[in-house]
């Protein structure tokens, strides 16, 4: 497991946005912490017609904090 902070995928709003519903990534966000090998996509609107595949402690200048 790694540790998440404030800044990176795992935390955002935009990460796995179009399933945000989604149990693992609700655990994700609460416990702060995720598998290394737990991917999802961006939903940033910048990038989402890429479909990017990014990893949990990923990050970029476009992070909103999930709510």
């Amino acid at each position: 497991m790694i540790s998440l902070t404030d800044g990176q995928c795992g935390l955002c709003k935009h990460y796995g946005e179009d399933h945000s519903d989604q149990p693992q990534l609700i655990q994700i966000r609460t416990s702060k912490s995720a598998p290394e090998d737990f991917k999802d996509t961006c939903g940033h609107p910048q990038v989402e017609p890429l479909q990017l595949t990014v990893t949990a402690d990923s990050g970029c200048q476009g992070f909103e904090a999930a709510a």
